[in-house]
């Protein structure tokens, strides 16, 4: 990583932002003259990552999806190592009772709910699967079919949902993905969400922060952290951009500039932006997610049992609760002899804990682990937390519709970010390779 201040105070490109989507734009721009600036003292966003006694605790991204997918063929080309989640049974918590099974149907039939409301899920989880499989981590457009049937419609109302425990199961499906309930989000988001989860998923060796680690050791680019922007302003010919650091202002001039942060903070410092592009930056909300990490005196797989490592969580302030002890070897696990438990809650119980203190919000996160856990109590050995106000970009009703104003360049400003594709990692890879192609085709 250069970090040397650049003689010229014209670059390029000068990229806002240094989550993933930012520093892969810096990275496959290669020997360009390109200035990265961030705000916070580390580039990472929402990959971060940390330790509690010998694990890695993601307290953003966790996994990254297998296959094909541009993320995991970006941490293959960084030589990064992608351990296999070896997940063989599905689960839920749901009215006090935990729920496991080796396959959907069992799964299912272990559900607290009636035995008819049973079976006319798992006939919609087949056509779901039969029907939308195809469309899973894929760029989001308004022109194909079956994205816009999941789009038009909420999930309670795509999925003909009508029994108050069956949304109760889907609306802990949805908040995990979208921080929305199912009546609330496009069917889009959590159906990808879904079908995502029952393909392979990847957990990166050392936590999801080496992928924007390696990435920001890699690039070229000159990355400024603790580079506060203040204002972009389009020139006509290009873009001025003014940030401060160390209680200092800095201009600096871009031919091109690329605003890789969340939508909301676009809007804060882009000036004078042009209608078309302000309105649909207005319907990009947010909402945010709070991670907590409990490390207990006993391997998880005794709470969570074998091949079970995320947990959906019904009719709790915790919406999901999760093992990160996967990605670690069985021989380093039964050495230590202790565990590691992740919960999270969505966007109204975020917002709560977030104006509690850590240990008070701490005591919340620790109350439903206990429930969910009766043997929990006196075990955990050390704790952490994380609040993320920016965590999900949630898609309403109508959003598809909006999505090439979305992405829209304007002036030389380029936008990039995982609200312009769906959510997560892939779809903030897919917005960089997107906005890289603008800017070398122009």
């Amino acid at each position: 990583m250069t970090s040397q201040p650049n003689t010229s105070e014209t670059y390029d490109v000068v990229i806002v932002g240094g989550g993933i989507a930012g520093l892969t734009v810096a990275y496959q721009l290669g020997n360009q003259n390109v200035l990265l600036l961030e705000k916070e003292d580390m580039c990472g966003g929402r990959t971060l990552s940390t330790n509690i006694g010998p694990y890695v605790f993601n307290q953003g991204a966790q996994m990254i999806p297998g296959g094909e997918t541009n993320v995991a063929k970006l941490a293959d080309e960084l030589g990064l190592t992608r351990t296999l989640i070896d997940k063989t049974k599905t689960s839920t918590y749901m009215k006090g009772k935990f729920v496991a099974g080796s396959s959907d149907f069992r799964f299912l039939l272990g559900l607290p709910i009636p035995l008819f409301e049973k079976l006319k899920m798992a006939f919609g989880i087949i056509r779901m699967r039969s029907r939308y499989s195809g469309i899973v981590d894929k760029s989001p457009r308004s022109d194909d079919q079956k994205m816009q049937e999941l789009s038009e419609k909420t999930l309670v109302e795509r999925m003909n949902i009508r029994h108050p425990d069956v949304k109760a199961f889907w609306d802990s499906v949805a908040k995990s993905s979208s921080t929305l309930g199912a009546a609330e989000v496009a069917a889009f988001q959590p159906v990808n969400t879904f079908l995502h989860h029952a393909a392979d998923e990847f957990f990166v060796e050392g936590g999801t922060v080496q992928l924007t680690r390696t990435l920001a050791e890699r690039t070229k680019a000159r990355v400024e952290t603790g580079a506060a922007v203040i204002e972009v302003v389009s020139t006509g010919s290009g873009a001025t951009v003014r940030y401060e650091k160390n209680g200092t202002l800095h201009t600096v001039q871009a031919k091109k500039c690329v605003m890789a942060v969340p939508a909301p903070l676009a809007l804060g410092v882009v000036q004078d932006l042009p209608d078309f592009k302000r309105v649909a930056l207005e319907q990009c909300e947010y909402g945010a997610m709070s991670s907590a990490a409990f490390l207990v005196d006993r391997p998880s797989e005794e709470f969570f049992g074998e091949g079970v490592w995320r947990v959906p969580v019904v009719g709790m302030k915790t919406i999901g609760i999760g093992d990160p002890t996967f990605t670690f070897t069985d021989d380093m696990k039964r050495k230590d002899g202790r565990g590691l438990i992740r919960l999270y809650a969505g966007d109204d119980g975020s917002q709560t804990l977030q104006k509690m203190s850590d240990d008070d919000a701490l005591d919340e996160f620790e109350k439903d682990l206990f429930e969910i856990f009766p043997t929990a109590p006196g075990r955990v050995l050390d704790r952490a937390l994380k609040h993320w106000p920016h965590a999900i970009c949630p898609w309403r009703v109508g959003r598809l519709n909006q999505i090439n104003d979305i992405r829209a360049p304007h002036d030389n400003i380029h936008y990039c970010g995982d609200y312009t594709e769906n959510s997560g990692l892939e779809s903030a890879v897919l917005s960089a390779k997107r906005v890289v192609s603008e800017l070398t085709s122009s």
